[in-house]
């Protein structure tokens, strides 16, 4: 299920504020939103139209707060809105299948998965995210200790 312009422009927006860019690169760089979107397709379709659905209502959430979209929102406004959503506290109706908290938590962890997946799944552009944490997968594994 193809997401509309405007659900995408959500998505990626919020992925920018899960995983923003510092001295590395940040969710977008390395492709999370590629590897969302093809999860949406494939593995997650049956979570697909809730996905979406939810992607509007984030929108509509900025709207009546700020009279702006999610994506148009300074990074401050985002950050506090995302915090309120993992709280359900929302000045609109969210679902009860679905409510913020849920859609949120969802995100983050489809978020960190493509972050960190292995490159060849679509996310982890170039292993950054494996740089960035010091993995290198060609160097065998260290044994544990005692």
């Amino acid at each position: 299920m193809p997401l509309t312009p405007p659900q995408l422009e959500a998505l990626r927006a919020l992925l920018d504020r899960l995983i923003p860019v510092d001295e590395f690169p940040g969710a977008l760089a390395t492709g999370t939103d590629q590897f969302i979107l093809q999860l949406l397709t494939h593995t997650c379709a049956v979570e697909a139209p809730a996905i979406a659905q939810s992607l509007t209502h984030l929108d509509a959430e900025a709207s009546a707060r700020h009279d702006q979209p999610f994506a148009a929102l300074p990074t401050a406004a985002q950050d506090a809105l995302i915090s309120d959503l993992e709280h359900n506290r929302t000045a609109t109706p969210w679902p009860a299948t679905f409510p913020a908290a849920a859609f949120i938590n969802r995100l983050i962890d489809l978020t960190a998965e493509g972050f960190y997946a292995d490159p060849a799944n679509g996310g982890n552009r170039d292993g950054a995210s494996w740089r960035m944490i010091g993995y290198d997968p060609l160097l065998p594994a260290r044994p544990s200790a005692p």
